[in-house]
């Protein structure tokens, strides 16, 4: 028999930012109608502009169906974009740092220092997805004690 994977649930999501979502939006609908208008006048223009018309069409919808950031038991997954994902897990976890500039920064068990940006997350969640963090990784040092 096989396995079946278990279903993870979130705990916590974090929202993109609202005008982020807008512009891609805008963006999108504007390069598929240049394209669209551009293959009804039997233009070669309208099918080298349908391609990026189309993928910017996915991230657009992809941007809209899934959140910036959400918070499981044991990792925080960071969707930045369709081709950009992170994936951090609470156990690597040394010491959460603060936010300067959309940027979080974090320690991992080795010292090393990494650098999170947080490009496009609605800036009301900053303090929450750093907060969550923090409690997380915090649950895991005093488990590891």
């Amino acid at each position: 028999m096989r396995n079946k994977e278990k279903d993870e649930v979130a705990l916590v999501n974090i929202d993109r930012n609202p005008l982020i979502l807008l512009l891609s939006i805008g963006v999108s609908t504007l390069l598929v109608y240049l394209s669209y208008t551009n293959i009804l006048d039997v233009n070669p223009w309208g099918f080298i502009i349908m391609v990026p018309a189309t993928i910017l069409s996915f991230q657009t919808i992809w941007m809209l169906l899934t959140p910036f950031a959400m918070v499981f038991e044991d990792k925080l997954e960071i969707k930045r974009s369709l081709f950009r994902n992170k994936m951090l897990f609470f156990v690597d976890i040394k010491k959460v740092g603060s936010i300067k500039n959309n940027n979080l920064f974090i320690t991992y068990n080795d010292d090393e220092l990494a650098k999170i940006p947080l490009f496009g997350i609605k800036t009301s969640q900053l303090e929450t997805l750093r907060t969550e963090l923090e409690k997380h990784v915090n649950l895991v040092l005093s488990k590891r004690e």
